[in-house]
């Protein structure tokens, strides 16, 4: 017959007995208790039905087992149980969870630059912005822009629409891009960022600016808005500020970099990889403090005008 000595004979008995008197664990917990217990009995089945003699191997087999169902049932009750992978609340090494990654600029923007690089690209004829544009001393425009891959621009406001003349581009560094263009840029992140940093005439606007422009304003391709994406996790001084609301009430993710001669902010969409915003303060001059906004309200491919 096993004798209680054997049945509490295992790593952290002791401590088990000093314990006390505790209440019986909730029904849930004896469940999942006697799953282990099962689990237990048939590893140690599997492990010593071929090399323990049968007297030997069902005393060591119950002890483990009864070592296990105490275990869980005290850990379920409350009680604090000593084991081989740690020690109890005197101190020492203990098995503790591990901590949550700390989320930073660069984390938010390689997460935001996967899903843009699983979006799907477009072959539709026109990039449609509906935007809300402010400027320091004036009144700010809400309007629908189109591009069109000939690359000319269109503006429909009043339920009118305005051809403007000539023709637009885009910048990056200092290359005007067709749309075109932009289809044959790299999408490698430190060259995005060579050709941000080449430019003699965008010297005091900042590569994190460069970048929200083209991420917000541009059909730009899907492999394109991820490289710029990570194109700015890799600008010293870029910082998270937090979850925020734009000025359209719109809740996002604030970035900031505080450049030669402005202190630029980006508003992003993590899980959309959309830009909703971009905010540009200078910081030099006669005009410090000036502020510009553009506000992506929403922005796509479209099939037609209006």
């Amino acid at each position: 017959m096993t004798q209680p000595q054997d049945l509490l004979d295992f790593p952290g008995a002791e401590s088990l007995r000093a314990a006390g008197r505790v209440e019986p664990p909730a029904p849930q917990a004896v469940a999942r208790a006697l799953a282990a217990v099962e689990a237990a009995t048939r590893q140690e089945s599997a492990r010593h039905s071929s090399v323990v003699p049968l007297r030997r191997r069902s005393l060591t087999h119950g002890r483990r087992i009864v070592a296990t169902a105490l275990a869980i049932a005290a850990a379920a009750a409350g009680v604090v149980v000593y084991g081989v992978t740690g020690t109890g609340s005197s101190g020492g090494r203990t098995d503790a969870a591990p901590r949550p990654e700390a989320v930073t600029a660069a984390t938010v923007l390689d997460r935001t630059a996967t899903v843009a690089a699983a979006r799907p690209a477009s072959s539709a004829p026109y990039w449609k912005m509906h935007e809300k544009i402010s400027l320091p001393g004036r009144q700010a425009t809400t309007a629908d822009l189109y591009f069109s891959r000939s690359m000319h621009a269109y503006i429909v406001a009043g339920g009118q629409t305005h051809k403007k003349q000539g023709t637009f581009n885009w910048r990056l560094g200092p290359k005007a891009l067709t749309w075109n263009d932009l289809n044959r840029l790299p999408t490698d992140p430190a060259a995005l960022l060579s050709l941000m940093n080449s430019s003699k005439e965008y010297a005091g606007q900042s590569a994190f600016l460069q970048a929200g422009n083209l991420l917000g304003g541009s059909p730009a391709s899907p492999g394109l808005r991820a490289g710029l994406y990570r194109a700015l996790a890799h600008i010293q001084g870029v910082k998270l500020v937090g979850t925020v609301k734009d000025s359209a009430g719109r809740t996002g993710t604030e970035l900031v970099f505080n450049g030669v001669a402005s202190s630029d902010r980006l508003v992003i969409d993590p899980k959309t990889s959309a830009l909703l915003e971009t905010v540009s303060v200078t910081t030099k001059g006669t005009d410090s403090g000036a502020t510009s906004r553009v506000t992506y309200l929403s922005v796509g491919p479209a099939d037609r005008i209006g």
